[in-house]
């Protein structure tokens, strides 16, 4: 009897470690894909592309919120563009982000006001539009440099 109540007690502790365990684990793994709500594109000042990425939307103040906190972007075929009902200088920080990024900040006219370059991962810095900004796009560290975007470069974006 005492041995029946100490294999089900073990088990029981076993099990409940496992299950917390792989919760935590669960957390703590960055996911690393883009939902593809649209397509945007980086353009030349004679309108060519010079490249076009997948993009996921944060057009909610939740999905705003949340960003690209807890994900990695693998390659420099994917990004975030956030969107704003407004245009007025934007803050941003990378809080449990753990890719460094690019961030592009683009004015009412798809115009780049500024670009933010390899910010540091998982930081509370604050990385600024150094004008008015509707939208941001968040890249992959590099992505500006291997692409030779620059302030006042355009982009334009469509939902799929």
């Amino acid at each position: 009897m005492k041995g029946q109540f100490l294999f089900k007690y073990f088990s029981s502790l076993v099990l409940v470690l496992f299950l917390l365990t792989s919760y935590a684990s669960l957390e703590a793994t960055p996911i690393d894909t883009i939902r593809k709500d649209g397509r945007l594109d980086f353009m030349r000042d004679d309108s060519s592309v010079i490249v076009s990425i997948n993009i996921e939307i944060a057009d909610t103040p939740q999905s705003r919120r949340m960003g690209l906190m807890n994900r990695e972007l693998p390659d420099f075929s994917g990004g975030m563009l956030f969107i704003f009902k407004d245009v007025k200088p934007r803050n941003f920080w990378m809080r449990n982000t753990p890719t460094s990024l690019d961030m592009v900040f683009v004015d009412e006219d798809y115009s780049i006001v500024n670009i933010a370059k390899q910010t540091i991962p998982m930081s509370d810095q604050l990385y600024s539009s150094k004008g008015s900004a509707k939208y941001v796009v968040e890249v992959k560290a590099g992505f500006a440099e291997q692409y030779g975007i620059k302030e006042g470069s355009k982009i334009r974006w469509e939902r799929l």
